[in-house]
C-alpha cells in the first residue's frame, strides 16, 4: 500500500509541476525543457557509460527550436566531437543515440507548445493517462505477457486497458477518436525503447531522481515519442 501512495504522491507532483510549465513563457518554457534535456542526457550518458553528453543536449534542443534542420546537423556534429575525443565509432553510435533522444525530440514539445498551451496539456496527460490505465489494468488483470523480453511485467491487458483510456481521452478533448490507437502504439513504442535500452545495460531504472517512477527517462519516454506525431497530426 505505501508503495501505490509513494508511486502516486509522485505522479500527481509530476501532474502539477507539468501544468505550471505549460503556462509560462515561451522562453523560460524553453529554459525547463532544457533542464530535462540535461537531465535525460546525463541519465543515458552514465548508462552507456560514454564520455559526458549531457551538456551537449540543450545546445542541440536550442538549435532544433530554431530550425529542426540545425538540431540534425548538431546531432551529428557533437557526435563526431564525442565520437573523436574518444576514437571510438561506439561512442559515436551512442552520442547520436542521446542527442537525438535528449536533444531532438524535446523540441517537439515546444513546437507543440507555441501552437497552444492546451495543445502541449492535452499531449501529455494523454501520455499520462495511457501510462497510468495500462500500469493498473495491467495489475488487476494481466495475465499475457506483451514483450517479456523487453518488459516483463508489461500485458496485453494492460495494453487494452490504456487503449481504451486513450480513446475515452481522445473522445473528451475532442480530438479524431480513430487516431487514439495509433498514438497509444506510439506511447506503447516510446515504452519500449526505454526498456530495450534498459535490458542491455542491466539496469531497473535510469535514476532514482522520481522515487518509484526511476528518472527523468523513465517518465517522459512515452510524451518524447508521441510529441512527433501530436505535431504532424493534431497541431
Amino acid at each position: 500500500m505505501q508503495f501505490y501512495k509513494g508511486r502516486e504522491a509522485i505522479g500527481i507532483l509530476i501532474g502539477a509541476l507539468t501544468l505550471l510549465s505549460a503556462f509560462l513563457p515561451d522562453l523560460l518554457f524553453l529554459f525547463v525543457l532544457s533542464l530535462l534535456s540535461f537531465g535525460i542526457g546525463r541519465e543515458l550518458s552514465k548508462v552507456l557509460n560514454i564520455l559526458e553528453v549531457s551538456y551537449f543536449a540543450p545546445l542541440v534542443l536550442l538549435l532544433s527550436s530554431y530550425r529542426l534542420e540545425l538540431g540534425i546537423f548538431a546531432v551529428l556534429a557533437f557526435g563526431f566531437l564525442i565520437a573523436y575525443l574518444s576514437w571510438s565509432l561506439d561512442s559515436l553510435l551512442k552520442s547520436v543515440l542521446i542527442l537525438t533522444y535528449a536533444g531532438l525530440l524535446p523540441s517537439f514539445l515546444l513546437l507543440v507548445k507555441s501552437q497552444s498551451e492546451w495543445e502541449f496539456l492535452k499531449l501529455v496527460f494523454f501520455a499520462y493517462t495511457v501510462d497510468t490505465a495500462s500500469y493498473y489494468a495491467g495489475k488487476l488483470f494481466g495475465k499475457r505477457a506483451l514483450a517479456p523480453r523487453l518488459s516483463p511485467k508489461k500485458t496485453w491487458e494492460g495494453l487494452v486497458g490504456g487503449t481504451l483510456a486513450g480513446v475515452l481521452f481522445f473522445l473528451i478533448i475532442n480530438k479524431p477518436v480513430l487516431l487514439a490507437i495509433p498514438f497509444v502504439l506510439v506511447a506503447l513504442l516510446g515504452d519500449l525503447f526505454k526498456s530495450f535500452i534498459k535490458r542491455q545495460v542491466g539496469i531497473k531504472d535510469f535514476s532514482q531522481l522520481l522515487g518509484e517512477h526511476g528518472g527523468l527517462t523513465d517518465r517522459f519516454d512515452s510524451v518524447l515519442f508521441i510529441g512527433i506525431f501530436w505535431t504532424i497530426f493534431l497541431i
